[in-house]
């Protein structure tokens, strides 16, 4: 398959192009498919032996699916010129993708210096870490102490500094450039997870990050209807990433990857419709009277500086004693008649969860309430439907919520 030329001194293609685009090399003519074929197979055949030696001696993508595959590879070249990278892996989840990640880049005797406020998925995987490894070290400190921490200075057999700006679920943000430089004096490699900012909205390698991680189950996809995650970054460090997706399996089927690559030519329509209705639902809940509290990206000067748009995500608490929280967080979830409850994010439809009963379940109540994650404690993923009819549906269901009585 072969891709036109590009000259040397063409204009860089804008991320709506390029996430349309990129990866997208044609066959010869007559016979050109629109969208990109499906491989749908595990090995490859091959003429000779001598031309399969070679295949596997240079490790070509089409010789067996779990080495590489011509479907996969598009995705990772999509993602690769969104996030203004050398090159991305594809991996079978998100999770597929941390735990790939952080096995190749930290060796025993090893330190990983972790922000608190993480997915509660990873924060699961570096606990079996620590137990399961106790050779390798973890630190973890707040999101907003994290620059500190790094200008007091970390062991130094601290080696990666892991962190998610926006974080999962509090919209935490950091700022990327001043950790990225901090990290590079260090000789620390700098891992953000970019999955609820996109490429769209932010590169984290262009503010001094080693890698930039996504599940690309969430926006990268964008219809809840397949699991994947993707890594990107320069070739040298995704070689040896790579080579641990081979031995461990973390391989991305291409029938998802294609899905995947699918929905990232909506990308830049679906995120800006979903920054913009986030941007919104946020203003009409921080006025509301039921609402003690919002959370979203929008709101903070951090992310105004090192993002395009405020993104899709948001949380909230109400206005009620925090022993109250759960229930009517509960109440408010079981009245929506629009916005469904979906442990999960970045669809085009909205959905809503509790993070202390999902996402964050697997941390103790003490763990949840240090983090800041209370029983009460909303998240909002925004779609793409017109958002009068989600501010309507949010509306009738806060009603709901009964009315504090102050003491006489």
């Amino acid at each position: 398959m072969t891709q036109p030329p590009t000259r040397d001194d063409a204009p860089r293609r804008k991320a709506a192009t390029e996430a349309v685009h990129a990866g997208e090399r044609q066959p010869p003519p007559p016979r050109r498919p629109v969208t990109v074929p499906i491989h749908q197979t595990a090995p490859f055949v091959f003429d000779t032996a001598a031309e399969l030696d070679r295949a596997f001696g240079a490790g070509y993508e089409a010789l067996y699916s779990r080495y590489g595959n011509p479907s996969v590879r598009v995705l990772e070249e999509k993602l690769a010129a969104l996030e203004g990278a050398e090159d991305a892996v594809a991996f079978s989840s998100g999770m597929a993708a941390i735990s790939a990640v952080l096995s190749t880049l930290l060796r025993s005797g090893d330190r990983l210096l972790a922000a608190a406020e993480i997915y509660g998925g990873t924060h699961a995987w570096l606990t079996w870490l620590e137990r399961h490894h106790p050779e390798v070290g973890v630190d973890r400190v707040g999101l907003a102490d994290l620059e500190h921490r790094l200008e007091e200075g970390v062991p130094e057999t601290t080696r990666v500094v892991y962190l998610e700006t926006p974080s999962n679920p509090l919209m935490a943000c950091c700022e990327l450039a001043r950790v990225g430089e901090q990290c590079r004096r260090q000789g620390l490699l700098l891992v953000v997870d970019n999955t609820f900012a996109t490429p769209l909205l932010q590169n984290p390698l262009a503010l001094g990050a080693h890698l930039a991680v996504h599940s690309a189950t969430k926006y990268l996809a964008g219809h809840s209807d397949v699991m994947a995650g993707a890594v990107a970054g320069d070739r040298e460090t995704l070689s040896a990433l790579r080579e641990t997706q081979r031995v461990s399996g973390g391989c991305l089927d291409p029938h998802a990857a294609f899905l995947v690559s699918r929905g990232m030519k909506t990308l830049a329509l679906r995120v800006e419709r979903q920054s913009a209705n986030a941007a919104a639902l946020a203003a009409f809940l921080r006025d509301h009277p039921k609402v003690g509290s919002v959370l979203f990206p929008g709101f903070d000067p951090v992310a105004r500086r090192q993002m395009r748009a405020g993104g899709g995500m948001l949380a909230f608490e109400l206005a009620v004693p925090e022993a109250e929280g759960a229930s009517a967080a509960a109440t408010v979830v079981d009245h929506l008649e629009l916005i469904r409850i979906i442990p999960s994010l970045g669809g085009v439809e909205t959905g809503i969860m509790i993070p202390a009963l999902t996402s964050h379940r697997q941390l103790s109540p003490a763990e949840r309430r240090a983090a800041g994650i209370s029983d009460g404690l909303l998240r909002v993923s925004c779609g793409i439907e017109d958002v009068e009819d989600l501010e309507r549906d949010l509306a009738q269901a806060l009603d709901r919520v009964p009315d504090r009585v102050e003491a006489p």
